[in-house]
Parts: structure tokens; sequence; C-alpha cells
């Protein structure tokens, strides 16, 4: 039976990783997606992370420092090198067929700017007439930014999340964009949140992160 609503509260991106491939391991369930592809999953997890800055990768994981640095400037770049499309491309450069490119980075930069109260600092990455008629979209869906009490705090939601793979490299870019708009507003820097509508490990990366697991004594078969 699927498992809905589990909930994670992290010190930092490296103790988020570790504890949330724990508790989809140890609780997830056995699915086979739409492309034939086994995974073991969660429905609606979050996570907060309190201090994104510290502990930002994880010594396992298999991205260095600089490709995550990359990738953080492709989220902050309006630029699409060739891609489908990029986080970055549909952050600072949305648009649809005959209208102008939008940079929703620099409109949540203007909102909150206006009113540290805003409820209104919300960037969104989905293109209905778009992504509806295609297999490859986005799984970042959206980006809220929330000031309070002089720090900045980031809400983000994610339709589909490949823990094992993509959660540090998203979060260490997400970091990266929360510090530009934090800097650009003048405010402190906050947490980060992530809710996953489907927390998932492919099966391809099992063997790895049940190793890894059981080295650190948190480990249980999904078999």
């Amino acid at each position: 039976m699927a498992k809905l609503g589990r909930f994670i509260r992290a010190r930092s991106i490296s103790d988020a990783w570790h504890r949330g491939l724990n508790l989809i391991w140890r609780q997830g369930q056995e699915i086979t997606d739409e492309r034939g592809t086994r995974i073991r999953e969660l429905l609606s997890m979050q996570v907060v992370v309190e201090d994104p800055y510290q502990e930002m990768i994880p010594k396992e994981y298999s991205w260095n420092e600089e490709r995550l640095e990359e990738y953080a400037g492709q989220l902050l770049s309006g630029v699409n090198p060739g891609f489908e499309y990029t986080y970055g491309e549909r952050l600072r450069a949305w648009s649809l067929p005959g209208v102008p490119p939008l940079d929703q980075i620099e409109q949540v930069i203007r909102r909150l700017k206006e009113s540290s109260a805003t409820r209104r600092a919300t960037a969104v990455t989905w293109i209905p007439p778009v992504d509806t008629a295609k297999d490859e979209v986005p799984c970042m869906i959206v980006d809220d930014f929330k000031l309070r009490d002089g720090r900045l705090n980031l809400a983000v939601f994610f339709r589909s999340h490949d823990f094992a793979g993509a959660y540090p490299a998203n979060l260490y870019g997400l970091a990266r964009v929360l510090e530009y708009v934090a800097g650009e507003v003048g405010a402190e820097l906050g947490s980060i949140s992530t809710t996953s509508a489907s927390a998932h490990i492919y099966e391809h990366d099992w063997d790895w992160v049940e190793e890894m697991l059981l080295g650190k004594g948190d480990g249980e078969s999904p078999r």
C-alpha cells in the first residue's frame, strides 16, 4: 500500500539526504512507473533543511563541487544551451509563443522589496500548453519565497523527485538561488523545504543505496 505524508526536519543537505533515503528505503512502496522502471516510492514527503549552507555536499555523492556550481549556475541563468528545457530557462525566461520572456526571479525580488509580508513571491516552471504535450517535463514545479523576521525561506514543490541521484544537486542549486534572492532583497538566509509528490529511488541505485545505509547501520532490504 502506498505510504503518504512523511516529514523530516534536517540540519543540513547531507543530513536530509541520508534521512530521506533511509525513510524511502524502509517505508517506500515498490512500483513500476510508466517507463517500465522499478522504483521505491513515498508519496508527499516533506523535508525541511534548516541550514542549507553547512554540509552542502554529502561525502558519498557522485557530483563534486565544480559540477554542482555549474548546475547552480544553470538554475540562475535563462540561457538554454540546447536541452529540452532547463529550470533556469523556466525561472528566468518563462515564455509562450508570441509572449516576451518573463524573468520570474526578478519579479519575486520586486514583490519582496515592495512588501516583506507578501505571499505572492512565487515562480513556476510548468507551461501547460507546452508540457501537457511532452514526455520530458520539469520535475520541480513551484519555487515560493517567504520573508519573515528578516529571514528569507524557500519552499519548493516537486511532482517527481529522484531522491538518490538528484536531491543533493537540487538542494545545492536552490541554495544558490536563495542566496542570490536574499542578497538582492537584503535578507538573512533561511531554510529550504521541499515537498515531493513522489520521492523515489530508482532500481539502478538500489545496490549502492543499500550498501551506504547498511554501512551507517540504517539499512533494511526492500525485498
